[in-house]
């Protein structure tokens, strides 16, 4: 028995590690958002662009990495994967030292993206079945985990390097920006080098894993399956909850936590004060940007817990209270009250820590041979909900001077990951009659 399990181990330590990147390069674009809005004068709209660009590229090419992966497998996909991304992190040398314009910068975090989104069309499924189907939610969790420590990373990287200088928009200045991106290319290529010398363990979608009970593999097309199509429909909606605030954050916190009077005079939240002291913070960009960290933290903790509380709650019912959870939280946060609501809004990532892996792992149950393809349309629904989330939240922000009214994205997201998680059973007993 143990030397059947150690081969399952190894592969899901080195896929889990796979997920720490692409976690740096997306709580990454939470930083850029603020920062070209000041590097560039960028209004929350025009800012929101840089989601755009960077989910767009998982629109366009999940499904196109599925059916590579269909044909060449999980190991060679992540590895045509790492190509990908890697040329897109170096891409940022050319962007900052020769175009030193937006576009060039979207361009590189469009392929930088495409890299991604092959990588999480092959990861996301494989360690679902690297074991019992019942538990495969809380092991994506758990392996959603190490994406959440390069979360707790990120924000800190961008409050030293892109936050710890005031920036001049007539003379902007593209060094600090550079670093994390080659960084990142020396990192991609050193795993691609590691990828290339292991060899994961082949398992077919459907095979019994780990796992004693008869597992029904649902044969009818996955236009008839009602927990697969209302999965991905929920993720796509999360998505947006999740992306509008991550983009927003640093802005809501800091419009929040520093509220000038119609005199002109400015007040600080106490606590905002005193952590930016704590940290040494440069500026208010920088503080705002270390509780970003302190949030990610707690993402991290929710994920990690979300695999053990499993054994104790049902994942579709721990989803659900998860959401109502975001829900009390969004809408505290949209009361917009000042100086207070700030040190809420964090809770929000303990409660979004477990949505991504438990919606996606509970939606391609059962799914056998169309699994991949399957995955694809998870991927898809993040490339399409994150380009056009940040953008629309920006606009309504920019449009109505509103907090509440942006923020009604987050809170139509979250009230269907709760639907989602209370309604599973029954869309699940649907599927098996549509087979």
């Amino acid at each position: 028995m143990q030397s059947k399990r150690n081969p399952l181990l190894f592969a899901f330590l080195m896929v889990a590690s796979l997920f720490f990147i692409w976690g740096f390069c997306h709580a990454m674009l939470d930083v850029l958002n603020k920062h070209f809005q000041n590097l560039l004068s960028l209004s929350k709209t025009q800012s929101g662009l840089i989601q755009t660009a960077f989910f767009i590229a998982y629109l366009l090419v999940a499904f196109p990495a599925a059916k590579l992966i269909r044909r060449v497998g999980y190991q060679r996909g992540i590895l045509t994967g790492l190509v990908i991304l890697g040329i897109g992190a170096f891409l940022f040398i050319p962007a900052g030292l020769v175009f030193k314009t937006f576009g060039a910068f979207l361009f590189a975090l469009f392929v930088l993206a495409s890299g991604l989104a092959c990588i999480e069309t092959a990861a996301n499924p494989y360690i679902t079945i690297l074991g019992p189907k019942d538990s495969a939610a809380a092991r994506l969790s758990v392996a959603q985990a190490f994406n959440s420590c390069a979360y707790i990373l990120a924000p800190t990287v961008g409050g030293l390097l892109l936050f710890g200088q005031k920036v001049d928009p007539d003379h902007p200045d593209f060094h600090p920006l550079l670093l994390p991106y080659i960084v990142l290319g020396c990192v991609v290529l050193l795993i691609f080098t590691v990828f290339s010398f292991v060899k994961l363990p082949v398992i077919e979608e459907g095979t019994k894993v780990g796992e004693a009970d008869d597992v029904t593999i649902l044969k009818a097309p996955l236009s008839r399956l009602p927990h697969f199509k209302w999965g991905v429909f929920t993720q796509f909606l999360y998505i947006i909850s999740q992306i509008g605030i991550n983009a927003f954050a640093v802005n809501y916190i800091l419009e929040n936590a520093i509220v000038k009077d119609a005199a002109g005079n400015t007040a600080t939240a106490p606590l905002f004060a005193w952590y930016g002291h704590l940290t040494h913070a440069a500026t208010p960009e920088a503080t705002a940007a270390y509780v970003i960290s302190l949030a990610m933290i707690l993402y991290a903790v929710g994920r990690f817990s979300g695999g053990a509380i499993t054994r104790a709650i049902k994942p579709n019912l721990l989803l659900a209270l998860y959401g109502l959870a975001n829900v009390i939280i969004v809408v505290m946060a949209m009361a917009d009250i000042k100086m207070v609501s700030w040190m809420i809004l964090p809770f929000s990532w303990l409660f979004m820590s477990i949505m991504f892996p438990f919606i996606f792992a509970m939606s391609i149950r059962n799914l056998g041979p169309q699994t991949k393809i399957a995955a694809s349309f998870h991927v898809m629904a993040v490339g399409a909900a994150g380009s056009i989330s940040a953008v629309a939240m920006g606009w309504l922000w920019d449009r109505y001077h509103s907090v509440g009214i942006s923020f009604t994205l987050p809170l139509i997201g979250f009230v269907a990951t709760a639907l989602y998680g209370l309604a599973y059973p029954k869309l699940l007993a649907q599927s098996a009659k549509a087979d």
